[in-house]
């Protein structure tokens, strides 16, 4: 069999992004569609504190504060792209439980 050399390269705009969760489906085309999201809590839209002589402020309220899901990309793969991803993972997964540290080891 022949043989082939793979080069590794980050695009411009390559960036490691904090995830939490995904959310997606099934397109028409029967590609799986997700987002990548980090969740979160909001910062407030506004406090109020009480404010005595020698004493630092205490918050006594607080308003518009939510959790949010922030989606940080989309993501379009086949199901078969899909499946070995998720077997990858799953085996990341559980070296990572066993104490197996490595690089970047393998892939998808």
């Amino acid at each position: 069999m022949p043989e082939i050399k793979i080069t590794f390269r980050k695009a411009p705009d390559y960036r490691i992004i904090p995830i939490t969760g995904a959310w997606g489906g099934v397109n028409p085309q029967g590609e799986i569609i997700f987002d990548l999201f980090v969740e979160k809590l909001e910062i407030p839209e506004s406090v109020q504190l009480k404010v005595e002589p020698g004493r630092p402020p205490v918050e006594i309220a607080r308003e518009g504060q939510v959790h949010v899901r922030e989606s940080q990309i989309g993501v379009v793969v086949r199901p078969d792209i899909a499946r070995s991803l998720g077997e990858w993972l799953i085996q990341k997964a559980n070296e990572a439980a066993s104490g197996i540290v490595g690089g970047g080891e393998g892939h998808a």
